[in-house]
């Protein structure tokens, strides 16, 4: 879920420019202020290139695919199809659930729009109260479109997933979900965007926010201390 076709050094003050243009084609995102209602942090991603023919290919081409599996793991809020009131039955003490998923995107390199879908666990604290939530209270799978083109196209560090469908197993039924993709970026000491990796340098890292700004990605936001691709879903 992560872009591939970042352009390697763009003056801050560029980008913000670019996002005001993508604000008016597609309207405000949503800040980080605004809790939504539950997130998923990118732990893991194993990503393929293929062409149109759907040959694995070691670098971008005309037609081609964008095709990754991610280990994801994050929270949803209490009263949530993700985590309904009942678990406190289950665990009294609960005030989130800990979501973790497994999700596979498929994306145009032409367009970056595509699919994505997958499985995923609820889960609350289990009989070891030291190590993180374990206890498997509801399983289900999801579904729906990705728009990764606004940061595959250069515009933002974002993407965007609409038509949203998710299975509760054993209960009849759908729940819908929108969500935002942010993606983590680096940038200099003057202000200019840098696409490598921060974590080989002294740079933070950082999501966007709603009004162009940069926003530093948190230890909590970190998987093995790399900076993760932050997804936040609302229902």
């Amino acid at each position: 879920m992560t872009s591939i076709c970042w352009k390697s050094a763009v003056t801050w003050s560029l980008l913000g420019l670019m996002f005001l243009l993508f604000a008016l084609m597609y309207g405000p995102v949503p800040a980080l202020a605004e809790e939504p209602d539950a997130v998923l942090y990118e732990v893991t991603e194993d990503m393929y290139l293929k062409d149109g023919a759907g040959k694995f290919v070691s670098s971008v081409v005309p037609g081609g695919r964008r095709t990754a599996v991610a280990q994801l793991s994050g929270w949803a809020k209490l009263g949530t199809p993700l985590c309904p009131a009942w678990v406190k039955i289950v665990a009294p003490k609960t005030k989130k659930c800990t979501l973790n998923a497994t999700g596979a995107d498929d994306l145009s390199l032409d367009t970056g729009k595509g699919t994505l879908a997958g499985s995923y666990t609820v889960v609350v604290q289990g009989d070891n109260k030291v190590d993180a939530p374990e206890f498997v209270v509801m399983t289900g799978t999801f579904k729906g479109d990705a728009d990764l083109s606004p940061s595959m196209s250069g515009q933002a560090p974002i993407g965007f997933i609409t038509n949203g469908v998710g299975t509760i197993d054993g209960q009849p039924g759908v729940f819908k979900f929108t969500g935002t993709f942010r993606l983590p970026f680096a940038m200099d000491e003057v202000g200019r965007y840098r696409n490598y990796k921060p974590w080989w340098t002294e740079l933070e890292a950082y999501y966007l926010d709603k009004d162009g700004n940069p926003k530093r990605v948190k230890d909590s936001e970190r998987s093995l201390g790399r900076p993760t691709v932050r997804i936040e879903i609302d229902f």
